[in-house]
């Protein structure tokens, strides 16, 4: 009974051993041998004691020279391998497992290492030490020797700047509302400061300023530690992390100077540590505000600014039957405040009855539909409401006149001269150009020399208005030689907002009589500034100028189009301006210019333009009156050529600026230099504009026709030749021509 037993232990025994052997990944037979250490090396990463960023990439390799390695641990200490605490590496739960070969490791880099300045700017440092720790672990669970790197994390701290309000001017107080957002942009540099990415969050502060404010927010930060806001995540719903309202929740006193300041925290811990005006700083006052600024802007009358309510309107008077257009946008930026509604209205009864404005407030109604009127006074009343409640209202009144355009023909003497002694006729007298175009005028049917002449240098300066209606079509005169006359200030483009507190202004009423289908002939002496160049807002711009990117002068490439609501541009269907003398550019780009080689010696009919051909009547030339070309005369062939030229699209510089002809431009006439190796040689010099050649006013007898216009004086060249044209306008104009009592005369006045 024993021994049977001991005979079923042993069997129960082995087949155990056997079980566990087989379920046992290492089976081992004979004699058991000890477990070799497996080794580890670095690959890659930074070299010992280098600086890098904060993103760390580390590459690495293990071996088992008796199995093999199952997988890896790791773990990042601060300190250098000297410095750093024992502690941070003992006991397996300070280890992270990994069975990858290689991780980027992001660390903090926190610590203070002063500033440094890239391109003008100053950037605050961060760094800190760190050893990388990585060892290799077996099939069996024995662990390699450790291998290290030691390096420095750094890291540029990340900044914000406060982008609303507008900070026109860092450093100086800027009065804003009561209530105020303010509104910011975070950058975070990685390793240079385009190199970047989003903060990670944000803080601000708001409070007293002082004139040691700025240099205890940058050497002493830690006074003002307690006066900052929670971190806020940058993206936090709501914009939260990006804009904050300031007066809501706090009183601010009226009166007196405060700093907003916002600070930026990055990924790695880093926070901005230099405070700049320029940037992240504002200074500021709570003031009770007038209201926004409201900026109504129109076609043909100019821009006009309101602020606040002080009931002041801007006056226009313009004619029956005129398109009104208007739109506008307000603007509450200057103080921290936003646009929330509009509202307008014509002719409101009661401003304070929501039902009497053409609309209800709300903050799509930046423009009003067109409207025409034909008699009376209205008034359009815009308004525009803040985020605050404060309030501007705008107020347009327009005055109608009707238009009449009973009579034929006006001629504006816009050429101011003197009775001089002629020596070497370079101008004419007062008396000489009085007559050419008196005998000019007089062979249109209806022209009365002492009712239908307007002379600007013995009247009210320029003609009302109202009594340019009266006519249907007009010859304006004009001379670049004296700032007197009155074309330069009609013309001229205004490009910036006119003050509601001027209560009527003058606007290029020109434009307007075109566009309600009146007629003109402008011409006059027009080099330097004159011409159509007094389009410009200042007379000393560079030619040949592009209109519709060159308005208030030369620039490089076509930033914007402003341009093209100039008189010249849209009305004249001018792409580009030229002139034989004014200031003329300088550059590579520019061919050789001299007034001696670019002087007109004549003009010739350009029958390539149906229009022009239309008319076989005009002069296949235009020459110079041969009293202006005697010997010794300033306008001597072999002195110079005719100087008081403006040209119009010269081919070398519509190719250079990539410029198009506008189908409404004809040319009529272009110029023989002087010397034909000119860019100016077949460049235009007189042609019609047909871009309201299609509109028939609105008065009995009136017809559609073409307008026209000369860049030179017509007075200085042959006299047949001058009536032929002027017969060929007025035929086009349907205006009847007077039967000539004989030849016009080539005597001057006496």
């Amino acid at each position: 009974m024993h021994r049977r037993f001991i005979t079923l232990a042993t069997l129960i025994l082995a087949a155990g051993l056997i079980s566990y052997l087989g379920c046992t990944e290492d089976i081992y037979l004979g004699i058991y041998e000890e477990n070799e250490q497996p080794v580890i090396h670095l690959t890659n990463g930074p070299l010992e004691g280098d600086t890098t960023e904060y993103h760390v990439n580390f590459f690495w390799v293990g071996y088992d020279p008796d199995g093999r390695v199952d997988y890896y641990e790791w773990i990042m200490v601060s300190g250098d391998p000297i410095g750093f605490d024992p502690d941070d590496t003992t006991g397996l739960d300070k280890w992270n497992p990994i069975v990858r070969t290689d991780s980027i490791f992001t660390v903090k880099a926190d610590d203070p290492g002063g500033t440094v300045e890239i391109d003008g700017n100053l950037y605050g440092k961060y760094e800190r030490t760190y050893t990388f720790f990585v060892r290799a672990v077996d099939n069996r669970g024995m662990r390699s020797e450790a291998a290290h790197r030691s390096f420095t994390a750094f890291n540029l701290a990340p900044y914000a700047v406060i982008t609303f309000p507008r900070n026109t001017r860092p450093g100086q107080t800027q009065i804003l509302n009561p209530i105020v957002t303010f509104e910011w942009d975070g950058k975070d540099p990685i390793d240079t400061p385009w190199n970047y990415q989003d903060i990670d969050s944000i803080r601000f502060l708001v409070d007293y300023y002082t004139v040691y404010t700025m240099g205890n927010l940058n050497e002493h930060p830690e006074e003002y530690e307690l006066k900052w806001s929670p971190w806020i995540w940058y993206h936090t719903q709501g914009d939260s992390g990006k804009s904050t309202i300031i007066g809501d929740d706090e009183v601010l006193r009226l009166n007196r100077i405060y700093f907003f300041a916002v600070q930026a925290m990055d990924e790695a811990g880093a926070i901005t540590s230099v405070f700049d005006f320029r940037t992240n700083v504002f200074l500021f006052m709570p003031l009770d505000h007038d209201g926004p600024e409201l900026t109504v802007r129109t076609d043909y009358f100019g821009n006009f600014r309101f602020i606040g309510t002080n009931y002041v309107p801007a006056k226009i008077r313009t004619m029956a039957g005129l398109p009104l257009d208007f739109s506008w946008s307000g603007d509450a930026r200057r103080y921290g405040g936003y646009i929330s509604t509009y509202r307008y209205g014509w002719d409101v009864a009661d401003l304070s009855k929501p039902e009497d404005w053409d609309v209800y407030p709300g903050p799509q109604h930046t423009s009003c539909p067109t409207k025409k009127y034909y008699m009376g006074v209205h008034t359009l009343y815009i308004e525009t409401e803040d985020n605050f409640g404060n309030i501007t209202l705008g107020q347009i009144e327009v005055s109608i006149f009707p238009i009449l355009m009973n009579k034929n023909l006006l001629w504006v003497d816009d050429f101011p001269s003197g009775e001089f002694h002629q020596e070497i006729w370079a101008m004419p007298r007062e008396s000489e150009h009085d007559r050419f175009w008196i005998d000019i005028c007089s062979r249109a049917e209806g022209f009365d020399p002492d009712n239908d002449v307007f002379d600007c240098s013995h009247s009210a300066f320029y003609p009302d208005l109202e009594h340019i209606v009266k006519y249907k079509n007009i010859i304006w005169t004009y001379s670049s030689e004296y700032r007197t006359t009155v074309w330069d200030d009609i013309v001229q483009f205004v490009g910036d907002y006119r003050d509601n507190r001027i209560e009527e202004i003058t606007f290029n009423y020109l434009a307007t009589y075109l566009r309600m289908g009146g007629h003109l002939w402008t011409l006059g002496k027009s080099d330097r500034g004159g011409g159509l160049a007094a389009v410009q807002a200042s007379l000393g711009q560079q030619y040949p100028i592009n209109l519709r990117c060159e308005i208030f002068g030369p620039t490089s490439g076509c930033p914007d189009t402003i341009g093209t609501a100039c008189m010249a541009y849209r009305e004249y269907c001018i792409s580009v301006l030229d002139k034989v003398r004014g200031n003329i550019r300088s550059g590579i780009d520019v061919p050789y210019r001299h007034v001696d080689r670019d002087g007109m010696s004549y003009c010739y009919k350009d029958d390539s333009d149906p229009l022009t051909l239309s008319h076989p009547e005009l002069p296949e030339r235009i020459e110079l009156w041969d009293k202006i070309t005697e010997p010794d005369n300033y306008f001597d062939p072999e002195e110079r050529g005719f100087l008081y030229v403006e040209a119009y699209n010269p081919q070398y510089w519509m190719m250079k600026s990539y410029s198009r002809t506008q189908s409404c431009f004809h040319p009529m006439y272009r110029m023989r230099a002087r010397n034909t190796n000119s860019c100016l040689n077949n460049a235009v010099v007189a042609f019609w504009t047909t871009k309201y050649a299609h509109i028939v006013a609105e008065a009995p007898g009136t017809v559609a026709a073409p307008s026209v216009h000369f860049g030179f004086p017509l007075w200085f060249f042959n006299r047949s030749q001058a009536n032929l044209i002027a017969d060929a306008i007025f035929k086009e104009w349907q205006i009847k021509p007077v039967m000539s009592s004989g030849e016009p005369s080539d005597q001057p006045a006496q």
